[in-house]
Order: C-alpha cells, then structure tokens, then sequence
C-alpha cells in the first residue's frame, strides 16, 4: 500500500520524500548540541570503581551463605579485600570532594 506524499502550498515548502525510512529523514544518536560522544577517564574511572565494590558485595554474598570459606580461599579474600580498599578510597576521596562543591555553592549563595 503505497501513499503519495502530501502537496505543500506554502513558499518555501520543504522536497517531498516518498519513504520515510529514507536515509535523509533518519535522526543520528542522541548526543548534546555541540559535543560529540567521547571518551572521559573520570567515567571509565567511576565505572571500574563500581565494579570493584559490586565484586566485593558478590564475594559477601557467597561468604555469608556458606559458598565460601575465607579460610580456604586465602587468595581470592585477599584480592577481595584489596578491592573493598579500592573502593573506599574512592569513596572516601570522592565524598570530600562533593563536600567542597556543596560548601561552595552555599557560600555563594548567601553572598559571602
């Protein structure tokens, strides 16, 4: 079942298209105005901390049904136990510097 394209009367109408699926009429990706997608350390940076805390939640998960025996395993809690550092480091790194942006941003606005 194929259409024909409306007729524009006005000056200036916009070409007809027959398809609209057509390559000209496809949007691209989202992305912001002005800024095309990138790299960005901080980010890939955040996500690897995440994934250490989430392994670290996984291993206390096991552990605290009986899967795994901390004894045993002296490894692999010793690896788990550095990433529980990891992240809390930049945990605790990062919550300071969120603390100083909110303080920043009260004293500007009450003018000081």
């Amino acid at each position: 079942m194929a259409s024909e394209p409306r007729q524009h009367d006005e000056a200036g109408a916009l070409p007809l298209v027959t398809d609209r699926r057509a390559p000209e009429r496809r949007s691209r990706p989202y992305a912001p105005p002005g800024r095309e997608l990138e790299f960005e350390p901080r980010t890939a940076l955040a996500a690897a901390v995440a994934f250490c805390g989430g392994l670290v939640i996984v291993f206390i998960f096991f552990w605290a049904l009986g899967a795994v025996d901390v004894g045993e395993a002296v490894a692999t809690t010793s690896v788990i136990v550095l990433l529980a550092l990891v992240w809390l480091a930049f945990h605790l790194y990062r919550s300071r510097q969120d603390e100083s942006h909110v303080i920043r941003r009260e004293r500007e606005r009450r003018g000081f």
